[in-house]
Order: structure tokens, then sequence, then C-alpha cells
């Protein structure tokens, strides 16, 4: 860590977020609330030491930004904002492992990935916190293993950041333990940094770290293990081994990183393993290939994954990539053709995402008479349920039969009226009201009409009388987009069914 970037780079590299910076937050405000983040914005009205899904961290920033700027695309500024301080760690990250040069190919590459430059860059998501906790744990730890030998009191700061990195990361995701694993594995691996198992500060910062989760922890023990055996469970083998999963999990990591950026990636990770021996790719590789690795072949045997799950392990093989790019000695000119060819596929993807998620073309006009459903109906907002005449005035409560669909409901109807779940998979609503103290009341079930017969089945059984459905149309741009059915429902006769044992009211 001894090399330093001088002032150019550095103001290239403030340059290069700051462009970023702007290109999200147009791409954010352009873009409706997404379904993770609607339920998201929803479920952290009420603050709590931890949810059900998740650690809390992403969901208490999610709170007080939607008390700061109200339950909108406004709230996805902090985010944005996160991820450029996260990507000027990993620039000093980078630089002061190889070079200013590499440095500026990895920053640039990170940000105009689909990837980061959407979802961790500026969605309400945790990848955006756990990549900041990530990024300020592998900064600090790289100047204990990499620069000159410093005072006591230096290596003791480092350590604690650290710790701290590794804390902000772990209340953000479950999956932070693999990095911390990654961590702790370099030390051992490499025959350097062996010394620092003899030291108390790695330990003292392991206790920080574990204090930091203590909130995630009362949460479960409070709630039956619930979260924990929630992810958990993602990983159990269900007999037979599953090679499609594999294989769309690997094909999603593609479109995630884009091939173009996705080819130089595996190159860089390549050409770190032959060189091995050098620390510094060691030091990367054990960041990068326990996620990737791990995450990416559990579908084969468990259940199916999600490919953002590997997503840190690749955010530390940006820097391999910057420095095999680097090191290929390829002409300014041929990188900023790079540069700029990669952002006009970004621009170009995402103007198409933002023109579909407004107006539903162009797939409207290349499915016409296809039954395909529309993936950016997923950030259409659900705000004409408000004019629905049955929700007039409000009911006791609402309920979803689909936990995705309640956060939809939530923020269009309102933090006033309680919503819940009817459904074996009610996530994060099962810990919120207890339907136990309703019991008597009336309220109003919501679903798709396609699914009508399917709710009232479901709901029969726990109401006194359930009346004749209300449709209402929620238009895009004029056009049908989504139809509803609103069910009145008379008399809650006993507590909804929850499937957890230590939810509301239990």
């Amino acid at each position: 860590m001894e090399r330093r970037p001088d002032a150019d780079s550095d103001r290239l590299a403030l340059a290069i977020l700051a462009g970023f910076f702007v290109a999200r937050l147009v791409f954010a405000f352009s873009l409706g609330l997404g379904i993770d983040e609607s339920y998201t914005i929803a479920i952290s009205r009420r603050l709590d030491l931890s949810y059900f899904d998740h650690p809390p961290l992403h969901l208490w920033a999610a709170h007080f930004a939607a008390l700061a700027v109200g339950e909108n695309v406004a709230a996805r500024a902090p985010f944005v904002a996160l991820f450029s301080a996260t990507g000027w760690i990993a620039y000093r990250l980078t630089s002061g492992l190889f070079d200013a040069r590499a440095a500026l190919i990895a920053l640039f590459a990170l940000n105009v990935t689909p990837f980061f430059f959407a979802s961790a860059g500026g969605w309400i998501v945790p990848d955006g916190p756990l990549l900041f906790g990530l990024a300020l744990a592998a900064s600090a730890a790289a100047r204990l293993f990499f620069a000159p030998p410093q005072s006591d009191a230096s290596v003791w700061r480092l350590w604690l950041a650290v710790g701290i990195g590794l804390g902000l990361a772990g209340l953000s995701k479950y999956s932070a333990v693999l990095s911390a694993g990654g961590l702790a594995a370099f030390a051992i691996l490499s025959p350097n940094q062996r010394r620092w198992l003899r030291h108390p500060a790695p330990y003292i910062a392991a206790i920080l770290a574990l204090a930091m989760m203590t909130p995630v922890i009362v949460w479960n023990a409070q709630h039956g293990w619930a979260s924990f055996e929630f992810q958990a469970g993602r990983g159990v083998p269900e007999g037979g081994l599953r090679p499609a999963q594999l294989a769309t999990m690997a094909l999603g990591q593609i479109a995630f990183l884009s091939p173009w950026i996705f080819a130089p990636l595996i190159a860089g990770l390549a050409s770190a393993i032959r060189q091995r021996a050098d620390e510094r790719r060691l030091f990367l590789l054990c960041l990068s290939l326990p996620p990737i690795v791990l995450l990416t072949v559990t579908p084969l045997w468990g259940g199916r994954g999600q490919p953002h799950w590997t997503m840190p392990g690749w955010f530390f093989a940006f820097p391999l990539m910057g420095v095999w790019l680097d090191q290929l000695s390829l002409s300014s000119r041929a990188l900023r053709r790079s540069a700029l060819a990669s952002s006009v596929l970004l621009a170009a993807i995402a103007a198409v995402v933002s023109l579909e998620a407004a107006t539903g073309w162009p797939l409207a006009a290349f499915a016409t008479g296809l039954r395909v459903a529309d993936p950016m109906l997923e950030a259409f907002a659900w705000g004409d349920l408000r004019k629905a005449p049955m929700l007039d005035p409000a009911p006791n409560f609402v309920i979803a039969t689909k936990w995705s669909e309640a956060g939809k409901i939530a923020l269009a109807l309102g933090p006033r009226i309680p919503v819940f779940v009817l459904s074996n998979d009610p996530r994060g609503w099962a810990f919120l009201d207890d339907s136990a103290s309703f019991v008597g009341r009336s309220g109003v079930i919501v679903t798709p009409v396609a699914d009508l017969r399917a709710a009232r089945a479901a709901a029969e059984p726990y109401f006194a009388d359930l009346g004749e459905p209300q449709f209402q149309t929620l238009a895009r741009q004029g056009a049908a987009a989504i139809e509803l059915a609103l069910i009145p429902a008379d008399g809650l006769t006993r507590r909804l069914p929850i499937p957890y044992p230590g939810a509301a009211g239990r």
C-alpha cells in the first residue's frame, strides 16, 4: 500500500464518481419503486432491532429516508450517495495495492456494470450498505497487510476499522460472513500475515463486529430464530441435483454484470489465480472467490438462487480486472473507446428499462398476441388502488395473498391501514400487527383478478362472510396494466395463520 495516486488521478476518479452519481439520480427518479423496495419501505415503517428477511441496516436507512422525503423514489438518494463513497474507497484500495491506472479502470468498470449501477448503486436494498461495509473493512485490512510497519496505535485503529466495516456488513446481509471468512483465510494462507493470529487486535475487531450485530441476534432470539432459519434453509439439500438452477444462476450473473464486463472480470480472476504467490492478488482472491463459488453452486442442490447473492465477491474482482487490463499495456485511446462503448450500452439499457416501466413499450410492440409478462410492472406503483369505492371509507385492515403484493398495497394506501398477508410465506408482514386483535372486525381482500378464486378459498375459513368482489383497473399511460379484485371480508372469526413460531401475537 505504498503507492499513492497523484492529484490528477484523484480528480479523474472524483469526476467518474460525480458523473455516475448524476446518472444514477436521473435513473432513480425515472423508475418506480420495485417490489423489494416497496416491501422494504412498508416494513420499515416500524423501527425494530432487525427484520425477517435481512438484518436491519438498509431498513433503518429506508425508514429515516422515507420520513425525510416521503415514501417515493426520492428515498433512494441516500443509497446513491452511499455507493459513491463505496466507489471512492474501492478506488483508493486498488490504487494502494497496484497503481492509479488500474484503480481508474476498475472504478469505471464497476460503475458502468448494470448491477452496480442500478441495484447496489442506488436501490433500496441491502447490497449498497453491505458493499460499503465490506469496502471499508477491506481497505483497512489492506493497509494492515501491505503498508509499511505502523505504530501500535495505528494498528489498533485499523483493526477497529476492520471490525466496524464487518459490523456494518453484518448489519446488512448474513452473507457478510463469507467475506469475513475470506479475510481470516488470507491471514492463515499467507506466511507473512500469520503473525496477526498472535495479535489481540484481530480478535477485538471480531468481537466489535459481533457486538454491532447484537440487534440481529436479539431479534432472532425473540422470534424463534426465524430469520436465521429462513436464510439458512435456502442452502439445505432438497433431494437430487438441479443443473438447470445452476445454469440459471450462472447466466443471471453474466446478465447482471453484462457480458462485456464479465469476460475481463473472469480474465482478471484467472490471471490472479496464476499469480497467487503475489499476496495482493491472493488477498483479493480470498475476498472474491468464497461468495462467487459457494453461492453459485448452492442452487445445484438447494433452493433456487439469486444472481445478486454473488455480487460481493465480484465487487472484489474489479481490482483484479483493473490490474490485468493495466498490464496489457492498452493505449489510453483504446481504453477510452471501451469506456465510451460500455457507457453507451449501459445508457441504452437504462433508457429501455425506464421506457418499458413508464409505458409498456417496447415489449408490448414485440409481444402482441403473446402471453408474456411485463417484468417492469414490478416498478409500477399501485396508487390508483386508492380510488376503489370499497376503500372509502378506509377499512379496518386489508389482506393480500402475497408478500410481494402487500408492499405495493401498503404504499398505495398509506401507513394507517394495517396490511396482513394470508399465505404460507408472509415474510416480514407476519411480525407487524397481530390479526387476533382484529377478530370480529371487517376488512378488504385485495388480489389480482387471476387469483380471485384461490384468494376466496383461502379466506373463507377465517370470515363470517365474503361479499361479492368489486374490480379496480390500474392503468399505465391510459392502458390497463393490472386488474385487481377487492373482496369485502366481514367478521374475522379467528387469527390468521402464521407459519413462524415467533411472529406477531405469539
